[in-house]
């Protein structure tokens, strides 16, 4: 097998997808090539920070204790009508906190949802023959990786254990052609699961992808400061 051949089975070697003879034929080829073992290692590492998935939300603990404590107020106010006024006035500002519960955990669902998202997206991507990646190294210390597919023109930045910007200030994805980078994203790191932000794009436009620290919430039309991540595409 050429090197070619060899390269468009690596994301199937990665995920354990090729029979015994093609994998003797990959790790033969693997102990000679570092850019196809480097590119294997960033398949698997990818692959392999889907296993944090997404935390399952409980209610907070509080939550049953607010209801039960509604349902003692509602049979107080029931024997003794003098203070109905009160228990109205705490039922509504039960309900009130309950609609603002309410609406935390629709946001937090609709983020869940679209990690779960991202995450088949990943797993699609991988799988595919020209699924590429490639690990982002740089000024600050994390697990930084881009997959890429061209033929799909997806993508996906997978980051875990990237420390915190600092408060007020995000990090922010580039894609770089020639001299002339462009915004791909801004994101901030999770203590608790991978980020994973999805990218589409013509790759074969670019020569390189980095990350700069930019204010929050949305990041800048252009870097203010050397990328603190980069690596070639």
């Amino acid at each position: 097998m050429t090197h070619e051949e060899i390269r468009e089975s690596l994301a199937a070697y990665a995920l354990d997808a090729v029979d015994e003879d093609a994998r003797r034929t990959v790790e033969t080829h693997l102990q000679a090539c570092s850019e196809c073992a480097a590119e294997v290692e960033a398949l698997r590492g990818a692959a392999a920070a889907l296993a944090a998935g997404v935390p399952v939300v409980a209610p907070p603990p509080g939550l049953r204790a607010q209801v039960l404590a509604a349902v003692r107020g509602e049979r107080t106010t029931t024997r003794v009508p003098r203070i109905w006024i009160a228990g109205l006035a705490a039922a509504a500002g039960l309900i009130i906190a309950l609609a603002g519960l309410s609406f935390s955990l629709s946001r937090e669902l609709a983020a869940q949802r679209a990690q779960l998202a991202a995450q088949e997206q990943l797993v699609a991507m991988v799988g595919r023959p020209s699924a590429r990646a490639i690990t982002l190294q740089g000024t600050v210390e994390g697990n930084v990786r881009f997959v890429y597919d061209p033929q799909s023109r997806q993508g996906m930045l997978v980051v875990t254990r990237l420390r915190d910007p600092g408060r007020g200030l995000v990090y922010q994805l580039w894609l770089v052609a020639g001299q002339t980078p462009e915004s791909a994203g801004v994101f901030r790191p999770a203590p608790d699961r991978p980020v994973l932000l999805p990218v589409t794009a013509d790759f074969g436009r670019y020569g390189a992808v980095a990350i700069s620290v930019e204010r929050a919430p949305v990041g800048a039309p252009r870097p203010t400061s050397a990328p603190v991540l980069s690596s070639s595409l």
